[in-house]
């Protein structure tokens, strides 16, 4: 029953209006590209209330003090003495696990990220439970198609989801600052896709699927 009730609670939540829900735009920092071997080196995040990302809710950890560079002692922008002040990596999940409850998750590649979120989180025996998740890249994928685009060979990439849109661009990758620039795609194209009406929130999730 439990079960049931939780089931019914999210379908009454994703039918509200898109406008009154709350997001979390998030980046992460990885060591590779397979969450099965590789590890989660930084987590950024921004608490996004539409129209406004709210700065104050906005996070940045590095959470490995060990990281596996695979020879490299450059990473993403980050060298080993980038890890030297990293935080406790269950400090950095259950400030995640409480920011993302009743929250919906939006990334570029949001199961990339995902994915990779739930192998960090179940070795520190954490749960995450995003209301819904996001893909702006997938939602971009979608939009273009249906404009008859050409999806060219890096057009999918955030920063040139972004130009597209005539946002300012981000030159420094780090995942706080690509988790404000995920957050700042998100609104344009919520905005861009349903203009002044109050959408329901599935409506816009069923955009990136």
């Amino acid at each position: 029953m439990l079960g049931l009730r939780r089931w019914w609670q999210r379908r009454q939540l994703l039918q509200r209006g898109w406008r009154g829900q709350r997001y979390v735009a998030l980046d992460l920092e990885t060591s590779g590209l397979d969450p099965k071997t590789d590890q989660v080196l930084a987590i950024g995040w921004v608490v996004i209330e539409p129209p406004l990302l709210d700065y104050q809710q906005a996070q940045y950890f590095v959470v490995q003090k060990r990281p596996d560079l695979k020879q490299s002692p450059v990473v993403h922008g980050m060298v080993t003495r980038d890890f030297a002040a990293a935080e406790d990596p269950l400090q950095a999940l259950q400030a995640l696990t409480e920011v993302l409850q009743g929250a919906v998750l939006v990334a570029h590649h949001v199961q990339f990220d995902w994915q990779f979120l739930l192998q960090f989180a179940k070795q520190h025996q954490v749960k995450l439970q995003p209301l819904a998740k996001f893909d702006t890249l997938t939602f971009e994928a979608q939009r273009l198609k249906q404009q008859q685009h050409h999806i060219a060979r890096g057009s999918l990439t955030l920063t040139a989801c972004r130009q597209r849109f005539q946002l300012p661009e981000y030159t420094a990758h780090h995942a706080y600052s690509d988790a404000v620039a995920c957050g700042e795609l998100f609104l344009a194209q919520a905005y861009q896709y349903a203009g002044r009406t109050n959408v329901p929130l599935a409506e816009l999730l069923a955009r990136c699927k």
